[in-house]
């Protein structure tokens, strides 16, 4: 294995986030000591840590420690008791989330969704829809669209009459990088992409699906399909193992990812790989699991700290090429799943082979499974 040394930025963050993280770095240690490599782990505040410790929600200790790092791994930000106290442009979804993909042209988020079936119980479609297992890759473009185009604001049109403006802007270049992304993904994969847009009303649909389909030529082994998002919502309710790859911008993505979460049974199964620039064999990435910071469960020992685990495995995967190691980590989560070990969001009592466990009992178990 891989003398090198990688130096990790952990961002825990609120919530839940301490608790889940701390369980992420103990299975990190287990893969450290299997393959014998070497990670340096530096922890930061971020979020509403960050304004507690800083006074804003990227400190800037933070963000250079992220510079100088070769990954960053995440938690959660964000309290909603708290974030309507100050500005929402320093709130920490916006200053340090949105501003650390900016930061780090982080343009391609791959989201995992995976249906475990032990947890077949906890996904919302019954066993008929659920088919042979569901398993999708959502790949959403993160740095476009109308998250971030311009102008963007609030104004007053006359008395009493506010008018809010959002603009959905993309570039060819910005759709056919996210679309190299995920053909190849989908290569590694069962060949096949969805790409979602709203061509029939939208200029950068039709923009989406001229570009997506001129990259596609490029991968004449990916089957390729288009479908509008209206439909691709719908679609993953009624079939979702129809689905391999799905291809979205960056606001159709932020939904239909978490919809496709619901699948895997919780948002607490489910890790993302937001991913950067190549410089030679690595790729900066920024990892964290699809879930919030859960502040009512925070601290009592019940959060499902599995997505962050996961996220992990996509960081050594696809930050670091560590096939192996990744791979270790998919397997110790299997095992756990398997043994029938459950935190409560993916617990069912009519199981009789489960057994409910805590955080640090199923990070416990799945370091010991690597």
């Amino acid at each position: 294995m891989s003398s090198k040394t990688f130096k990790l930025a952990a961002l825990a963050g609120d919530g839940i986030g301490p608790e889940v993280m701390r369980e992420a770095i103990k299975v990190l240690r287990a893969v450290e000591k299997r393959f014998s490599l070497q990670f340096d782990i530096t922890e930061a505040p971020v979020g509403w840590a960050g304004i507690d410790a800083a006074g804003k929600a990227l400190p800037d200790t933070t963000l250079e420690l992220c510079r100088k790092s070769d990954s960053i791994l995440f938690g959660s930000v964000g309290l909603p008791d708290r974030d309507p106290t100050i500005p929402k442009e320093e709130r920490p979804e916006r200053a340090a989330l949105l501003r650390l993909r900016k930061e780090f042209s982080l343009f391609a988020n791959l989201r995992p969704v995976k249906l475990y079936k032990q947890l077949a119980h906890a996904c919302p479609l019954s066993l008929e829809r659920q088919g042979n297992g569901i398993d999708v890759l959502v790949v959403r473009e993160l740095t476009g669209g109308m998250y971030f185009g311009q102008p963007k604001k609030t104004e007053q049109v006359s008395p009493g009459v506010m008018r809010a403006i959002d603009t959905m802007v993309y570039t060819t270049p910005e759709i056919e990088r996210i679309a190299h992304v995920a053909f190849k993904a989908a290569q590694l994969r069962r060949k096949k992409v969805t790409s979602i847009d709203k061509a029939n009303v939208l200029e950068n649909g039709v923009l989406w699906r001229d570009v997506v389909t001129t990259v596609s030529k490029h991968y004449p082994d990916v089957a390729l399909e288009h479908m509008f998002v209206d439909n691709g919502a719908m679609q993953l309710m009624l079939k979702p193992t129809q689905f391999d790859v799905m291809l979205c911008e960056n606001m159709f993505g932020d939904i239909l990812s978490d919809e496709a979460a619901a699948l895997a049974g919780s948002l607490g199964m489910l890790p993302s790989a937001s991913l950067g620039a190549t410089n030679g064999n690595q790729t900066f990435g920024f990892y964290e699991p699809a879930g919030g910071t859960a502040p009512d469960i925070a601290g009592k020992n019940l959060a499902n700290p599995i997505a962050q685990i996961l996220s992990v495995a996509l960081m050594l995967r696809y930050s670091f090429g560590l096939n192996d190691a990744a791979n270790a980590i998919d397997d110790a989560v299997t095992k756990a799943i398997a043994s029938g070990l459950r935190t409560g969001d993916i617990y069912s009592a009519a199981d009789a082979t489960a057994k409910k466990v805590g955080t640090r009992e199923m990070g416990d178990a799945i370091a010991a499974g690597v």
